[in-house]
């Protein structure tokens, strides 16, 4: 079935409710909040944010499968993925889209995508009105927080064969999906060192 709006908001309706029970917006909140978004459809390899732009909002992603990454210019621009997000997930460049400052990070769509948009003032006038709706905001935040605080745990404290395990274990759809040069960047490797890890998992060993 094509993505549409209808089917976006819907979704994302699903989440929120399902998020904040059993709490319960009002009827007039929620759908002045639906009535301002927008429904996009991004091309794999599109950019959804530009490092240097404003994160003005917040995305869900309905269909498709988005990375943000980091350009690092120590290493001639190279780029650094920093997480993938999967259908259902709420997403932006937080620092920005809460201080209204540039963007770090550029999120790309790694396939066909169907995103929603949340505005950043439709959702903070949303907040203000109800607080079932300013829950979903802290729910996020808390979210966000926990992946992030788990992600640099990971990169600090485990090996990389470890790492790679982590990651096809809690997440096995997911590397199927991810080209693995990637799942490389994700991970803190080079493609080479992870095709080794990969080799020597495929025979069973751990060197």
């Amino acid at each position: 079935m094509t993505p549409t709006r209808e089917t976006a908001v819907a979704a994302f309706s699903e989440l929120l409710l399902g998020a904040v029970a059993p709490l319960a917006p009002s009827t007039e909140s929620m759908a002045e909040l639906l009535a301002a978004t927008r429904h996009r459809r991004i091309a794999k390899r599109a950019q959804v944010l530009c490092a240097g732009d404003v994160a003005e909002d917040l995305f869900f992603v309905h269909s498709g499968l988005l990375r943000y990454y980091f350009s690092d210019p120590a290493a001639n621009g190279e780029e650094r993925t920093g997480q993938f997000f999967e259908e259902g997930s709420v997403v932006t460049d937080a620092a920005s889209f809460l201080s209204h400052a540039p963007a770090e990070q550029t999120f790309e769509a790694l396939e066909d995508s169907s995103i929603l948009l949340i505005p950043h003032a439709a959702l903070y006038r949303a907040y203000a009105q109800d607080h079932a709706l300013e829950r979903f905001g802290r729910l996020m935040l808390e979210t966000a927080l926990v992946g992030s605080q788990r992600r640099s745990g990971n990169l600090l404290n485990l090996t990389p064969d470890q790492r790679y395990r982590r990651f096809i274990e809690t997440r096995p759809a997911l590397s199927r999906r991810v080209p693995q040069y990637l799942v490389a960047s994700y991970l803190g490797l080079t493609p080479e060192s992870l095709s080794r890890i990969r080799r020597r998992i495929a025979r069973g060993t751990d060197r």
